[in-house]
């Protein structure tokens, strides 16, 4: 009856009244699934934030979002582990970095980003797959490796990045040179704009042949939708409404998530008729990545994309360009507030040539340690998630653990990253000194993640921070105005607001 009735009324409700019914029906499925809560505690031994009877800690996860009921269970949990129940969920958050890399170590088969298919936990990944359809993000089984090491190779290995960086060079030049046109300086309100941007652009054309991929702002736009949707606990609760009342099938997305997904598709969709174009009027050349991709996973030189290639072009308007765009924007704020880090790096500029794929990718040790201390202090990819599929111990727990199916462990990169008993005492100051030479592997640093499924394209994203960066500073001093940026945690490590400049040429 509950079903029927909603199903009648939800075309009729009003924005006003969509908070109210939502929560009230959020309410109705926690006394539903009430049943399925423990009674006791389920992690014996290891703190639990407690919540409100039935909800349990829900409030604190649709009023604030994850990060905050993140930061309240690394608080309690001085051991390194801590829990809460969420409804009938059992979010568990692992902050010791023994813990997290065992955790993100574990095989799929005991925990993987989406977990089991038949359960459709909250996992924001599953929001994610939703909107941009199936992706490297979430495959699983033995084609997995394969898959992995098509995109290592082409984005993580000096042989293919070193073809890739004249093109780089251009695009970071062109991008650098539109701040001021033919003026002397410019007033930039957001940096981090123009370096979303250089990557959008730099993507377009290293992928399809199109330099202008990121003109009109709407891959910008849809990658903001998508991220801001992705790391909302919103959608899952609003999809486990819609499960329950048979309004969706699992897995599949709802109304409004397909009209995010077609917007995906049609900017895939000119994506393509450019690659096409571009094919026709350059048969010589050598074949763009995505087409590389292709071929490699099946497809041919030309015509369709192999299914691998074109679940790429999905992926990649979410992805890839949020971590350069924030590496530069946070190294512009960083380095305002430490002349004398600037000084160092300007002097390094000065010194090597910059448009050479062998000076900054292997010459340039300073760049590399301010762009390591950025990752260190601020990861774009604040913290991970997985969802454990089978029962297992936690064996590098000091007391014993065993997380079980269906259980949501959060990993904090943040605090591993930032705390003074890894780093310590000076762990939140800006120091690259400290990756000068390398860095003591005895302290944690997972910005780019860490076992069998970390980053397959992080060589790229920093070689591209660099390139734009160091053209930067070569081409103008940057002034930022205001020195009060602080941390925004969402879906990504961001600023609270625009990060405004002054660039003046050199």
């Amino acid at each position: 009856m509950v079903r029927e009735t909603f199903q009648a009324l939800i075309g009729n409700i009003n924005s006003s009244m969509t908070f109210t019914v939502v929560a009230g029906l959020f309410i109705l499925l926690a006394l539903v699934s009430s049943a399925s809560i423990p009674s006791k505690k389920v992690l014996p031994g290891i703190p639990e934030l407690k919540g409100i009877p039935i909800l349990g800690a829900a409030p604190i996860y649709l009023k604030y979002g994850m990060p905050e009921l993140l930061s309240r269970l690394i608080a309690i949990g001085t051991d390194g582990i801590s829990y809460a129940n969420v409804v009938n969920n059992v979010l568990v958050s692992v902050h010791d970095p023994a813990m997290v890399r065992e955790v993100l170590a574990y095989p799929e088969d005991i925990a993987s980003r989406e977990g089991n298919v038949e359960r459709m936990s909250w996992s924001p990944f599953w929001t994610l797959r939703r909107l941009i359809g199936h992706s490297l993000f979430n495959y699983v089984g033995p084609e997995t490796s394969h898959q992995r090491n098509v995109f290592i190779r082409e984005f993580n290995a000096n042989k293919a990045n070193a073809e890739k960086f004249i093109m780089m060079t251009k695009i970071a030049h062109e991008h650098a040179y539109i701040l001021t046109g033919e003026a002397q300086s410019a007033e930039v309100d957001d940096i981090r704009y123009s370096a979303d941007n250089f990557a959008i652009a730099l993507w377009g054309e290293t992928l399809y042949g199109n330099p202008e991929h990121h003109v009109g702002g709407k891959v910008l736009s849809l990658s903001r939708t998508i991220v801001d949707l992705a790391g909302n606990p919103w959608p899952s609760v609003w999809y486990s409404l819609q499960l329950y009342l048979n309004m969706v099938n699992p897995g599949d997305p709802t109304r409004s998530e397909s009209r995010i997904r077609s917007r995906v598709y049609e900017v895939v969709k000119r994506n393509i008729i450019r690659l096409e174009e571009y094919e026709r009027e350059n048969p010589e050349a050598p074949l763009k990545t995505i087409r590389t991709l292709s071929v490699m996973t099946g497809g041919g030189r030309s015509g369709p994309l192999s299914e691998f290639a074109s679940e790429f072009t999905n992926l990649n308007i979410f992805g890839g360009h949020h971590s350069i765009g924030l590496d530069v924007t946070w190294a512009l704020i960083e380095l305002s507030k430490h002349p004398n880090c600037l000084a160092k790096l300007m002097t390094e500029i000065n010194s090597v040539d910059i448009e050479d794929f062998a000076s900054v990718n292997s010459k340039m040790p300073y760049l590399d340690a301010v762009l390591m201390e950025i990752n260190r202090l601020h990861p774009t990819v604040h913290a991970t998630l997985r969802v454990i599929n089978r029962d297992t111990k936690l064996a590098s727990s000091p007391k014993p653990v065993t997380l079980k199916a269906g259980m949501l462990i959060y990993l904090s990169y943040l605090h591993i990253h930032t705390s003074e008993s890894y780093w310590g005492p000076t762990a939140l100051d800006f120091d690259p000194d400290r990756f000068l030479g390398g860095y003591d592997k005895s302290k944690p640093f997972m910005a780019f993640g860490y076992g069998p499924r970390n980053c397959v394209g992080y060589r790229f994203a920093i070689l591209a921070a660099k390139v734009y960066l160091a053209t930067l500073l070569n081409v103008y001093r940057v002034d930022v105005k205001d020195h009060d940026h602080v941390v925004k945690l969402g879906t990504l490590l961001e600023t609270t607001k625009p990060v405004a400049v002054k660039v003046t040429r050199r």
